[in-house]
């Protein structure tokens, strides 16, 4: 028997596509809106928040990340606006996080934040417990979304 010395393999071609996804909850462990970041410019972002407007918030970035901006946009659209009684949001020292825009809008909805320093969020992050669940359905619908459109083989290990 010879050895073949490539094997041709299938792909979606979205190998090196980029996606963020912000997850949130309440004290009381009530979770918030996703809010999905995809990476360009080119997304129907109106059409997918249209769409997904009771259960997420669609966004484009040129990187995936979540900038300024699209914080803002968070800020407004998975905390809320309307509360009688203040709020506290712990969240990490990432750059747009800290900016002042980002302060004063906080301080317009009543939300104190804290910047929690590096190497301590996992510490307060509660998502951190919900984060592994959240990526293992991605991964099993994106899976089944694989076999459904022909694309992805299993051996016989069943991998």
């Amino acid at each position: 028997m010879q050895l073949k010395k490539t094997i041709t393999l299938k792909t979606t071609g979205h190998e090196k596509a980029r996606v963020s996804v912000c997850l949130a909850a309440e004290a009381d462990g009530t979770k918030l809106k996703l809010m999905v970041v995809f990476e360009g410019t080119k997304r129907e972002v109106a059409a997918l928040n249209q769409e997904f407007k009771h259960r997420a918030v669609v966004a484009t970035s040129a990187n995936a990340w979540m900038n300024t901006e699209l914080t803002k946009v968070w800020v407004d659209s998975v905390l809320g606006s309307f509360s009688f009684n203040h709020r506290l949001l712990p969240w990490d020292s990432f750059e747009c996080h800290i900016e002042e825009s980002i302060s004063q809008a906080l301080q317009l909805k009543k939300i104190n934040q804290v910047v929690v320093p590096g190497g301590c969020t996992k510490y307060i992050q509660a998502s951190d417990v919900w984060n592994k669940p959240f990526k293992a359905a991605c991964t099993e619908k994106y899976n089944e979304w694989l076999r459904r459109i022909g694309i992805h083989e299993e051996t016989t290990s069943g991998t």
